[in-house]
């Protein structure tokens, strides 16, 4: 469990030595996030100025070294305290560092004022355009950090001037760019569908290709498509006995575990994705089962020496074992300087003569493990021998050649970065530039995996999907994140709501059945504009808001029941309960003729049951009647109480009233005031 350290910086102290003892505390009191002297802690942040690569990091795009140590010190305190998936503290440091350089000449963490904050707000917005009210949230966390430590003399209080941005989906020439922005082009699209249907033999454009596939087939986070398992297909029958194909996902943002349905256009799409990283991966899936079932014995792959665990191993039996390629032009034994050169054992060898070994080589290879091996995500209980994306080192490196002996797994970098061209990566090629692929203007294609679920959920909000089911089918605990995702312009919604208005309003009630659409009373020729009740057999015309409904569950027998003519599932469900009704006629027939107590009112019940729904499923296959006829049948031997008591009353005489108040008495009674 990671420590957590409270620090409270001193009033009576100059703000240097506070910052001086904060620095100290959060380096030897705090470990988490890896050595505390590296410029990247792998995985988590790198301490870079704005607008460094992330890759090929030359020394002067580090952080400047006078505030690089209370960087470290303020990552690892905020996220002890608060941990995030993204760690934005950062974000603070790179506004706030030039914007130091600029106004007090020095990255001075002590120098900080509102000066200073107001020209780093300015670094924010050239620096992170997309993002820079997230950032400026940030420059006011660490203000006020500063402030409340004492680390820097200015009042507290202050606030991120900068505005919240706009809804993406608002209307206009701006808001159309933001949606664009958010989704993938047609043109874009058409190319990775090409070269999808290339069927690509080379591994990294079958990754990619094949990954990009797998993210149009269900709106997923690449993080969740990576721990995906190899038997991730799910068929299952639907309610009209049609075999739908889903995705076995565990989703992220708290969802947990889902099956997110393919659409049938996709179905085969699916297939040949997951069947072509199937075929990617198995060699690596095998060696993860072997090192997982067999810890203290070497990998026996197809040019490992045919010899013992413990016999000594030549220079070039080591390179056959660890599936290296020996130097060109290189006379004599291979050197393994170049691959040893950090390993205890490799020391003894030169030091003591001790032999290599496939047994040493077997321990060397089980240190270089994943950090939670044999799982390649323990909370999602997916481990490699099992995942769709184990692969092994180099898998996707046709120059250095695949490992037969290290595991390895693709990350999200790994997608991303061959989805277009990368900042200080000059011999970067992304799929796009190896397959001379450009956009209509020239320029170089880069596109996103998240701008792919922006698209599939886009098009399921044109396609009316419900707004639970989006979320469902994207991974998500609140239906309100829908929004975010939905980029319909003005005029989409504008023709849906047309649509709605004027063509929903002449469809009869049997075309909004169909369509799934409200049905109202006004639709069944009931008195009222509110929408009716569904019931098993139709819909129910009652007024809930003057009394209770008075027949709960006997719709049959209700002259509030209506049934619509063509509703062939509504039919199917009355047929159904006709077999079930005669069951009972026949029961309480035998039970009569039997002379059982009783008998004779359910023999009169289920009787008039019987008739009564024969003759509405007559009515409903009847072809003298069409279809989307409003069908209600009368009963003039209903039972109602309200009906009962009226005919009580209308039966009985008033009463003559005597002697004074009686008037008053007679009206509560119900026999009024004459």
């Amino acid at each position: 469990m990671a420590k957590i350290i409270q620090f409270e910086g001193k009033a009576n102290r100059e703000a240097r030595k506070n910052v001086e003892a904060f620095i100290c505390r959060c380096r030897d009191d705090l470990t988490v996030f890896g050595a505390w002297d590296n410029w990247r802690w792998k995985g988590v942040v790198n301490f870079t100025k704005a607008g460094a690569p992330s890759h090929g990091v030359k020394p002067e795009q580090l952080l400047c070294g006078r505030i690089m140590p209370f960087a470290k010190a303020y990552v690892r305190y905020r996220q002890g305290h608060k941990p995030t998936k993204l760690k934005n503290e950062i974000k603070a440091i790179r506004c706030i560092e030039p914007a130091l350089l600029k106004v007090k000449g020095k990255a001075d963490i002590t120098q900080v004022d509102v000066t200073v904050l107001d020209e780093a707000v300015v670094v924010a917005r050239k620096e992170y355009k997309a993002t820079a009210y997230q950032a400026g949230n940030q420059l006011a966390h660490l203000a006020d950090f500063l402030s409340e430590h004492h680390m820097a003399n200015f009042p507290a209080g202050w606030k991120n001037p900068l505005s919240k941005p706009k809804e993406i989906n608002r209307t206009g020439k701006k808001g159309k760019e933001r949606r664009e922005n958010k989704m993938p082009s047609d043109h874009e699209l058409n190319l990775m569908a090409e070269m999808f249907g290339k069927d690509l033999q080379v591994s990294r454009d079958r990754y990619t290709t094949s990954t990009f596939a797998l993210a149009m087939c269900a709106p997923g986070r690449i993080s969740e498509f990576q721990d995906l398992t190899v038997d991730c297909l799910h068929g299952e029958k639907d309610s009209k006995g049609e075999v739908r194909l889903g995705l076995r996902f565990q989703a992220g943002k708290g969802y947990g575990a889902d099956i997110k349905w393919v659409s049938t256009p996709f179905i085969s799409i699916a297939k040949d994705a997951v069947k072509r990283l199937r075929d990617l991966t198995r060699e690596a899936r095998v060696l993860a089962k072997w090192l997982e079932d067999h810890p203290d014995r070497f990998y026996r792959h197809g040019a490992c020496p045919n010899v013992g665990e413990d016999v000594p191993l030549t220079p070039v039996q080591i390179y056959d074992a660890m599936g290296w390629k020996p130097p060109k032009k290189h006379k004599g034994p291979p050197s393994l300087d170049k691959y040893f050169k950090n390993e205890l054992f490799y020391h003894n060898h030169n030091n003591n003569g001790d032999p290599i070994t496939l047994r040493i080589l077997n321990d060397h290879i089980h240190n270089q493990l994943p950090k939670e091996w044999p799982w390649k995500n323990r909370a999602r209980g997916i481990k490699f021998s099992n995942a769709l994306f184990c692969m092994r080192k180099n898998e996707l490196n046709d120059i250095k050649g695949v490992s037969p002996v290290f595991i390895w797994s693709p990350n999200k970098s790994t997608l991303t970065f061959d989805l277009g061209p990368r900042v200080g990566m000059k011999h970067h090629k992304s799929i796009w530039d190896r397959h001379g692929h450009v956009s209509p203007d020239g320029s170089s294609i880069k596109i996103t995996s998240h701008q792919l679920r922006h698209f599939l959920n886009t098009i399921a909000q044109e396609g009316d999907l419900g707004q639970l089911y989006i979320a469902k089918w994207s991974g998500r605990v609140n239906i309100s994140q829908n929004r975010v995702y939905n980029h319909m312009s003005e005029y989409e919604v504008l023709d849906k709501v047309k649509k709605i208005d004027g063509v929903g309003a002449l469809l009869g009630p049997l075309e909004k059945v169909k369509k799934h659409m409200p049905v109202t009373l006004e639709d069944l020729n009931a008195i009222g504009e509110c929408v009716a009740h569904v019931t098993e057999f139709g819909f129910c015309v009652h007024d809930f808001s003057m009394v209770p409904c008075q027949k709960h569950r006997d719709c049959l027998n209700c002259t509030e029941q209506v049934c619509i003519k063509g509703d062939t599932e509504k039919l199917k469900r009355l047929k159904v309960q006709r077999t079930c009704i005669k069951n009972e006629f026949d029961k309480s027939e035998q039970g009569l003729k039997d002379g059982y107590n009783g008998a004779d009112r359910w023999y009169e019940h289920h009787k008039l049951s019987l008739a009564r729904i024969d003759q509405l499923i007559g009515l409903l296959e009847s072809n003298k009647i069409a279809d989307g006829a409003v069908i209600r049948l009368r009963n003039d031997q209903e039972y109602s109480p309200l009906k009962r008591e009226i005919e009580a009353r209308a039966a009985h005489k008033k009463l003559p009233g005597k002697g004074p108040g009686k008037k008053e008495m007679r009206a509560l009674l119900g026999g009024g005031l004459g």
